[in-house]
This record gives structure tokens, sequence and C-alpha cells, in this order.
């Protein structure tokens, strides 16, 4: 009778470490190299056809339609303020200074796309540079595909099935949901940093009026911040190449959780060096927020 339940209790254990093998497989698969494109945008978020249409080409489509619009209706706000401010005494522009303002930021209004691609353009050449430092030393490029297949093989012994509820498996099970709540972190940031371009428009023309300019101040340390993660995940990638990793050594885990941890909370540092937003995903929605 107890070798029976002896049996069924290892054959239960079996199956579940039989499951969580196959996910931890299937997740290394495919979740990586998807991790790898929502993380290290380039201006080929740009090169949407959808995409162009909603921000519009032209002054008289899409996004760019409304916000030339709107260009009547901060004349008709400034002329309104000019003329009570000689009653108030309160400060304000020039006509002068109004007009020379109006004509830089329109133009630049209507070149918001080109302006937003050239930024992302100027940060992925950054991260491809750092890449290129990763493959000059290490001779592998520094991606999360690169990093997880090292992991694996100076970490793991081939071959060996995994315990669910050994070290070796918690140590595995934190990094494969870790690496899941990253994907679900850097989706958030994708989709995000694709809003704040379509927002771009309404950030330059803000900027015609000092009432007003506070919204292309918050617009623009927010997109900063967004893509400036990417700079940071490709130093600690690059960090943890160098890092000196040992089979079966309880230390060198320690430090993958600790990279891992470090790649969770990139977002979070980004923030609280240069302010702006964190799309990292904690609990529900309580994750994301702006500052």
């Amino acid at each position: 009778m107890e070798e029976e339940k002896i049996n069924l209790t290892e054959t239960i254990l079996n199956s579940i470490n039989e499951l969580f093998s196959k996910t931890f497989s299937s997740i290394d698969n495919t979740i990586y190299s998807t991790l790898d494109y929502l993380t290290f945008i380039s201006p080929d978020i740009l090169k949407n056809e959808s995409f162009e249409k909603i921000l519009g080409s032209s002054i008289s489509e899409g996004i760019l339609l409304i916000c030339n619009s709107l260009i009547l209706g901060i004349i008709i706000y400034y002329s309104i303020n000019y003329l009570i401010s000689h009653l108030t005494y309160s400060q304000i522009d020039s006509p002068k200074q109004f007009v020379f303002k109006a004509l830089i930021f329109i133009a630049i209004m209507n070149s918001s796309l080109w302006i937003c691609e050239q930024i992302i353009n100027i940060i992925y050449i950054i991260t491809s540079s750092i890449s290129e430092i990763g493959i000059n030393i290490f001779n592998k490029p520094i991606t999360f595909s690169s990093f997880i297949d090292s992991i694996n093989q100076n970490l793991y012994t081939s071959g060996e099935i995994l315990n669910i509820f050994s070290f070796d498996g918690i140590i595995k099970s934190f990094t494969s949901f870790g690496l899941i709540n990253l994907v679900f972190t850097y989706s958030l940031r994708y989709i995000m940093i694709q809003i704040f371009i379509l927002l771009s428009p309404f950030a330059f023309l803000s900027l015609l009026t000092n009432s007003s300019e506070w919204f292309f101040k918050v617009w623009i340390k927010s997109f900063l911040s967004l893509l400036l993660v990417q700079i940071l995940v490709s130093l600690i990638l690059l960090l943890s190449f160098s890092v000196e990793l040992h089979l079966n050594s309880n230390i060198s885990k320690l430090i993958y959780i600790g990279i891992i941890y470090a790649l969770i909370r990139a977002n979070s540092y980004i923030k609280e060096l240069f302010g702006g937003i964190t799309t990292t995903v904690s609990s529900g929605i309580s994750g994301f927020q702006i500052h």
C-alpha cells in the first residue's frame, strides 16, 4: 500500500515536472525573439501605412488636419489675451514674437513624423553600437535570445530533467515568469511609443503659447524616457556577458536572478533618473504611472 502511494506521488511529481519543462521550453523557443522585437525599437515602427494615415501625410489628413484646424483657435485665444493684457498689464508675447513662433512651430508640427523618426533613429544607433561592442568582444549579439542561450548553456546541464521543486527549478521558474513580465511591459511600451508619436503634432503645437507649453515638456520627457529604456537594457545585457557563470554554481544562478530583476526594473530606473513615464507591469494597471 505504501509502495503504491510512493509510486503515485512520484508519478504526480514527474507529471508536474514534465508539464513545467514543456512550458519553459515553449517559452524559450518563442518569447525571447519576441522580446528582442518589442524592446529594441527601430524607425521601422513607423513603416506602417495605416499608422501614417492616422497621423496624416499632409496638412489635410488625419491628426495633422485637426492640429492645423486648431491654429485658428489659438490665434483667436492669443488675440483676446493680447487685448486683455493692455488692461491687466500682464506679460504676453508681442505680435512679432507670436508670429515668429507660429511660423517655426507650425512647420515643425507638420514635420512631426520625420522628427520622431530621427529621434528613434538616434536611440537605435546608440543601441546598435552597444550590440556591436558585444559582437566584437564576446562574438555574440546583445539580444535576449543570445542571453538566454548563454545562461542555459552555462548554468544547466544539457539533458537534465528539471525538478520544479528544487533550487534550480525555482530559479528557472522565476526567470521564465520574469521574462513573461518583460513581454507585457515592453508590449505596453511599444504601444505607448506609438501613442506618443501620434500626440507629437499636439505637443509641438502647444509651444505656440506660454500657457500650454507644459504639454510639450511632459510629452518630450515621457517620449524620451520610453526610448532610453532600450539603451539601459542593452547595457545590462552587455554586462551579463562579462559575468563569469559556472555550471551548477548557486552564486552564478543568483547573479542570473539579479540580471533578470535589473531588466524588469529598467523602466523604473529610467523614470527615476530622467522622469517621464514607466510601463513596468507589476499588479494590474498599478504599475503604469506618469510623473
